[in-house]
């Protein structure tokens, strides 16, 4: 079964740890972010809003961080690359921190996958490795849902070239999270191609 969370369970997390105002930008994060995605679907079959609120609750409850900086980063971490929206707009919103993080974490199709970690790792002060890892790891849990046998054997090479390495550098929980997952990727990719031949 697909993990489907709702944005009430991520407020009720915070409730207890966030104030009033933080936890009102949080949710006028998950209202952008839900309208910029809107329409979009993801390969395992669910809306793409899933995806952002899985990585801001992963933050809060795997690896017990509750900035709600980066928890808004989280949930804006695709609406450059996705929609519309502009960085300009977010730092308008949100405020430079959270449009900086944003930035960083947005890949645009002209930017090589090493130098894009590279300048997120630079900047790990701002604390935009740890979501892009979440992001990350979420990918990887629900890589085998994927119909497209090639974009997983895409997905895993480079999840072990680069984001190993970095979550080793960065987390030892998401660190071995990865490794979890990404082992489970590769035995069904595995599967997969001997199923075909």
């Amino acid at each position: 079964m697909i993990y489907e969370p709702t944005y009430d369970y991520l407020a009720e997390k915070l409730k207890p740890r966030l104030g009033e105002e933080e936890r009102l930008q949080v949710y006028r994060a998950f209202e952008i972010a839900e309208a910029a995605h809107a329409g979009q679907m993801r390969d395992e079959g669910t809306p793409y809003i899933v995806h952002p609120l899985r990585v801001a609750i992963s933050l809060v409850d795997e690896i017990d961080l509750y900035s709600p900086r980066l928890i808004c980063s989280a949930l804006l971490h695709d609406v450059i690359e996705d929609s519309d929206t502009t960085r300009e707009q977010i730092a308008a919103m949100f405020g430079e921190e959270v449009a900086h993080v944003v930035w960083l974490l947005t890949k645009f199709d002209d930017t090589d996958l090493a130098d894009y970690l590279r300048a997120i790792e630079a900047a790990s002060s701002t604390g935009a490795p740890l979501v892009k890892l979440c992001d990350r790891l979420d990918n990887l849990r629900f890589l085998t849902l994927s119909p497209r046998i090639e974009k997983k054997r895409r997905y895993i090479r480079a999840t072990e070239t680069y984001y190993i390495p970095l979550a080793a550098r960065t987390n030892r929980y998401l660190h071995e999270e990865m490794l979890r997952w990404l082992e489970k990727a590769r035995e069904h990719v595995e599967s997969e191609l001997r199923d075909r031949r």
